[in-house]
């Protein structure tokens, strides 16, 4: 049995990834912070997985994880993917440190202490995967701690490869761009027209198009150290 771990995985883009994972024979480590009505409708194959609920922009809930997958001993991790994320969308004057803290802790703070502390479950060749931004590679005015959080994410992901060249365990991260997800579709029409006018394709993506990069990134034995830009040609318009 092959095993997975997927943060911020019972809906979008996390939930896409986690049932790729579980349809090619993974069991999955299902990770959520607080949506449970989310979670109690998952329509997945529950002896493929298992969801741990934990708020993992918080220490307590980074110990929570850990302590369930350190349940059992003889559990060895062939990929992590790091996507549970949040954002701030407070002006620059009003955002707080506490809102400030709490974007860079699930952005990039607490999924290092997770490999840092898993770094022994890990299987040498296993695969690592963050899900950054392409706000985290163009400047966005609109959530700045968002967008410094994901560029150090993306940063994080190649300096990792050093980290782990010795036990070929390939680190890499995606940069999606507007992906239609809950966080997206809140957006009114007009928001929506005007993004979409800046991208080359016209559209939104779907959380199915960066589980496809996803697989890539987890199959494609020598791709390491990329930042893999799933965005239709943002900016291209």
């Amino acid at each position: 049995m092959r095993y997975a771990l997927v943060t911020g995985s019972t809906k979008g883009i996390g939930l896409a990834i986690a049932s790729r994972l579980i349809d090619k024979g993974y069991f999955v480590y299902i990770n959520y912070a607080g949506d449970d009505e989310a979670a109690a409708f998952l329509n997945l194959d529950g002896a493929k997985h298992k969801i741990v609920k934990a708020d993992l922009a918080e220490i307590s809930g980074m110990d929570l994880l850990i302590k369930e997958i350190l349940k059992k001993d003889d559990i060895i991790f062939d990929c992590f993917v790091f996507n549970a994320g949040l954002t701030c969308r407070e002006p620059f004057g009003q955002v707080g440190y506490d809102d400030w803290t709490r974007v860079m802790n699930a952005n990039v703070n607490i999924p290092f202490f997770i490999v840092q502390k898993l770094r022994e479950r890990l299987a040498d060749n296993a695969s690592i995967i963050f899900i950054g931004s392409d706000m985290g590679i163009y400047p966005h005015s609109v959530s700045i701690a968002y967008s410094v959080s994901k560029a150090a994410c993306h940063m994080l992901a190649k300096s990792l490869v050093k980290e782990f060249a010795h036990r070929n365990i390939r680190v890499n991260a995606i940069a999606p761009g507007f992906i239609d997800t809950g966080w997206q579709k809140e957006k009114p029409d007009w928001l929506r027209e005007k993004i979409e006018n800046k991208i080359a394709l016209k559209r939104f993506g779907t959380p199915a198009e960066v589980s496809d990069a996803c697989m890539f990134l987890l199959e494609n034995t020598y791709a390491n150290g990329a930042i893999l830009q799933i965005d239709g040609g943002y900016n291209f318009e």
